[in-house]
């Protein structure tokens, strides 16, 4: 259902919903570790179950969004051409927000190989490219859906994480590659 969009029925709107669910069945992976991390249930706990990134679950969630997101019907790849349109946006926005959320718990971003840093940052800098379009435009940021600023607000977050990491390396291009980052974002949410 996610990956399957007849031409007929297929808009915005219906993209978005779909984009949706897909930050609900993360969330819900998200709390049901938790759940099983916080158990004091000697079956429940995550040591008896290993890694949540090694699960099924996981790997499947990972792969559903990358597909997702590959899937977007050519009609729909650009929700900012020469007019914006908010729910196409959103449509975009959301699977690397669902994408920061399921790889940021286990992400080590001292660890340039660890696999949920790469996708963490990868999704950031996807957010990062849909900001830099929009701020590009005319449109009135007032007319986007309120969810967006969380959208931006996570990759905000998840470059200021970075950034802490590359301080502490004293990686000093790379500290001003991300505060730059930073900025857009900040400069996002201040209009």
């Amino acid at each position: 259902m996610l990956l399957n969009h007849p031409t007929l029925t297929t808009d915005s709107w219906t993209l978005y919903i779909k984009a949706s669910i897909l930050i609900s069945m993360v969330r819900s992976f998200n709390s049901r570790h938790w759940i099983f991390a916080a158990s004091k249930d000697s079956e429940m706990s995550p040591a008896s179950h290993g890694s949540p990134t090694e699960s099924e679950e996981f790997r499947h969630l990972d792969q559903l969004i990358a597909s997702f997101t590959a899937n977007i019907p050519r009609a729909f790849r650009d929700p900012v051409g020469t007019k914006v349109d908010p729910l196409l946006y959103m449509v975009h926005l959301l699977p690397h927000v669902a994408m920061i959320q399921l790889h940021d718990p286990h992400a080590k971003p001292d660890s340039p190989n660890d696999y949920s840093t790469r996708q963490m940052l990868a999704a950031t800098r996807s957010i990062l490219d849909l900001i830099y379009k929009l701020c590009g435009t005319t449109y009135d940021l007032l007319h986007m859906d309120h969810s967006c600023s969380f959208g931006w607000f996570l990759a905000g977050a998840s470059i200021i994480r970075f950034l802490k990491v590359k301080i502490d390396a004293k990686d000093g291009e790379e500290v001003m590659r991300l505060e730059q980052e930073l900025g857009i974002v900040k400069y996002t949410h201040s209009i």
